[in-house]
């Protein structure tokens, strides 16, 4: 079947792309490289420091917990779990909305918006005088932060073919990742200023990581590209090259210009959807428990509040080493889940070990928290590397990501509440517990979408031209589309 036959589908695609001859979508290998190297060089890191400040202003009170905060706001019994668990309550509210106004509200404006306003509100927090102030600051940092890692995934997946996906959204993941290790080094330096000014060292930790925020929200109004029509750092002939890209992924994928309710709905009722979310919410809740509880964690095991600063460095620098590794691969492979599931089982290894490890032993202790934080974050990551390539057109997809992120968020509500910070033996049973059950949950999870998935590509592979003709003429379009094929 010719390219202009299964392509036949596709609205308007002459329309959309002028310059392009439809029949004209060979690339040059060498070119393409070439193109790759500099997206990757221009777009991934700006997108890596938006995603590292996000997380480093996300996750700092678990730092500013054990640098005097606990006892200045009077977080007594379980409050400081409750301010935790409600910047979720909002985080995941807004998190579809986000994602599908993305494209009309410009990401050049949407994404600097985001950014500027959580900074506002976390320089606020570092003023706070009451738990009733803290809570106010964690609501409302979840309603802006909300939109952020959805509208960036979607953003990418513009930008990039499916198969070349898992290794850019993994730098979103490495910057959460590396957010831990800068976080526990800027909360050594900064808490060294208490009384500066008159501030606790907690209040330099908020001030200055929301100053750094702002300033980057500032420039990202100037350096990010709405597309990569209007990318100032690239070249009309790379431009030309990035529409041939586009158009030989659009000829199956159906993508719409407008806002096209029935994708909505297809993302809805796709049971992939679901499992891919339900394994998300069993992941994160590991990743939230174990990224914003890992200083309370190692304080735990006996360090004092200084020590326990810098031993969070080496873990999260270790997790960002262990997914660029992985995520190399498997894009290499073009393959999810057989990288998932060994580092989903790694995980449960870790904390299995700091549930029966005497905590005498604090050096095994310790290395628990190395083998634990090698899986979360390949798993979370390439999870929604998965989702974002499993689903098309584009609408769908900005549905299914959102729809992903708002079920695997909402882990974030138990998460915060598992890790109680009153318990006495610094063993945190309840917490290890529960996030070991969630991430063999997960495990068999990602196994089972790697049934479903190739079932149907092997299904696919034996349809006759007459039944993928069948297919085309009852609308079947995006991942529905007889041609598409499925990572797994």
């Amino acid at each position: 079947m010719s390219l202009e036959k299964m392509g036949s589908g596709v609205k308007d695609s002459d329309a959309e792309l002028p310059q392009l001859a439809q029949t004209d979508l060979t690339v040059d290998p060498g070119a393409e490289k070439r193109l790759l190297r500099k997206l990757d060089t221009f777009l991934a890191p700006m997108c890596v420091v938006f995603f590292l400040v996000a997380y480093l202003d996300r996750s700092n009170i678990g730092n500013a917990a054990i640098a005097g905060m606990t006892e200045d706001l009077e977080l007594t019994g379980n409050r400081l779990n409750v301010a935790v668990t409600l910047f979720y309550v909002t985080y995941i509210s807004f998190e579809i909305p986000a994602s599908l106004v993305l494209k009309k509200a410009r990401p050049s404006r949407l994404i600097p918006f985001f950014i500027i306003s959580w900074s506002a509100v976390i320089i606020g927090a570092a003023f706070v005088q009451s738990y009733a102030g803290l809570i106010a600051t964690r609501l409302l940092l979840g309603v802006f932060e909300s939109g952020l890692f959805p509208c960036l995934t979607l953003y990418l997946s513009t930008f990039y073919k499916k198969e070349e996906q898992a290794r850019r959204i993994s730098y979103l993941f490495v910057a959460a990742a590396l957010s831990g290790a800068f976080g526990g080094l800027l909360a050594y330096g900064l808490t060294g200023l208490h009384g500066a000014s008159g501030l606790a060292g907690w209040r330099w930790l908020f001030l200055v990581e929301g100053i750094i925020s702002i300033v980057v929200g500032l420039v990202s109004i100037f350096m990010l590209p709405d597309s990569f029509e209007t990318a100032w750092w690239l070249h009309e002939d790379e431009k030309v090259l990035m529409r041939i890209r586009h158009e030989q992924t659009k000829v199956y994928l159906g993508e719409s210009e407008v806002f096209d309710k029935s994708e909505v709905k297809l993302a809805f009722k796709d049971p992939k959807v679901w499992l891919s979310a339900g394994c998300q919410f069993c992941a994160n809740t590991c990743s939230f428990g174990f990224g914003t509880f890992l200083p309370v964690i190692l304080k735990g095991f006996g360090y004092d509040s200084v020590r326990t600063q810098l031993l969070t460095v080496p873990v999260y620098i270790w997790a960002s080493v262990i997914y660029i590794v992985i995520s190399f691969m498997s894009d290499h492979f073009n393959r999810r889940a057989v990288f998932m599931v060994p580092m989903a089982l790694v995980t449960a290894a870790g904390y299995s070990m700091m549930l029966g490890v005497p905590m005498a032993s604090t050096g095994t202790l310790y290395f628990a928290t190395f083998l634990t934080a090698t899986g979360i974050y390949c798993v979370v990551g390439l999870n929604v590397t998965w989702v974002s390539n499993s689903n098309a057109g584009y609408f769908k997809r900005a549905t299914a990501i959102g729809l992903q992120q708002t079920i695997g968020n909402s882990a974030g509500i138990m998460a915060g509440q598992i890790y109680r910070i009153t318990a006495s033996d610094g063993r945190y049973t309840v917490g290890h517990a529960v996030s070991l059950g969630g991430i063999v949950i997960a495990a068999f999870g990602y196994f089972t979408m790697w049934a479903c998935l190739r079932t149907i590509n092997e299904r696919r592979d034996k349809m006759s031209v007459e039944e993928k003709i069948q297919e085309l003429d009852a609308g079947k379009k995006g991942d529905r589309h007889p041609d598409f094929r499925y990572i797994t």
